[in-house]
């Protein structure tokens, strides 16, 4: 089997393992009364050594993807359909994402009014704006990432749309932090940190291709780790709209991992025919 279908295959099911090992350590880490971690929980070790097996064998199985190549060559993708449906509709999953907190945000000010009282901070109105207005933006820049490379167009270098989503993950991380900094059980979010660094992280090194600058080992793990501690995450309580960020990091970076472990032909870069000149 092809190195890119079997290494993110591997991925994936390394995160379905991971997700049903949250979902024991939610079920048994935990006290029932105060959400406090249990000291010694088998369930809390199992999903840290297995996590810890994952990026290891990530790290092991990437180890000769070492060959630097110019962004549009390195996720060639032009007439796949597999991967126009995959990145598509992880465009669509930031732009539902984006519909249903406009609809909930009205409430999650109000919500946040009443906690904080006269005390409110502004930044808790302006972050769940930017990331609404943000995630309509990633569709659009995932749109014009997916037609680029589909269709051949040679418009890698360079290309902001990938810095686009960058900032949207910043964006999400700084709100993450803002939610999360107050709650003293570390092991009740750590994954989705995890999860939306290693995201983060893949993106800007996606991004790094498109400026001369991409390192193939690296890239390729950090997005496939992306997937997967996204998926392991899942089994978390989040919102309607983390899920779908969540499920977009899934779908994005599985695709484009897949683009740059194919296989590359040297010399073979897109680029603006001319026609020839007639005598």
């Amino acid at each position: 089997m092809k190195k890119n279908i079997l290494l993110p295959g591997a991925a994936i099911a390394a995160g379905a393992v991971g997700f049903a090992l949250r979902k024991w350590e939610l079920a048994t880490a935990f006290e029932p009364d105060t959400g406090l971690a249990i000291s010694g929980a088998p369930a809390a070790y199992v999903l840290a050594a297995w996590s810890a097996l994952v990026v290891i064998a990530l790290i092991f199985l990437c180890r000769g993807e070492k060959e630097s190549l110019p962004y549009d060559q390195a996720f060639r993708a032009e007439g796949c359909s597999a991967y126009i449906t995959a990145s598509v509709l992880s465009g669509f999953l930031l732009l539902i994402g984006a519909g249903v907190e406009a609809m909930t945000y009205p409430v999650l000010i109000q919500t946040a009014r009443a906690e904080s009282g006269s005390g409110f901070s502004r930044l808790a109105l302006v972050l769940p704006l930017l990331r609404i207005l943000l995630c309509i933006l990633g569709f659009l820049c995932v749109l014009l990432i997916s037609a680029n490379l589909y269709r051949g167009r040679g418009k890698g270098k360079e290309h902001l749309p990938l810095l686009g989503l960058c900032v949207l993950f910043c964006v999400w991380l700084i709100s993450d932090y803002q939610s999360r900094a107050v709650d003293p059980v570390v092991l009740d979010y750590v994954y989705e940190i995890f999860a939306i660094c290693a995201s983060l992280l893949g993106l800007y090194e996606m991004a790094t291709y498109s400026f001369q600058t991409g390192k193939p080992r690296r890239t390729i793990v950090l997005m496939l780790l992306g997937a997967y501690f996204s998926l392991v995450t899942l089994a978390d309580r989040h919102s309607f709209a983390d899920m779908t960020r969540y499920g977009f990091a899934i779908l994005f970076l599985t695709a484009h991992a897949a683009l740059l472990l194919g296989e590359h032909h040297a010399g073979e870069v897109p680029a603006e025919t001319e026609a020839e000149p007639h005598a």
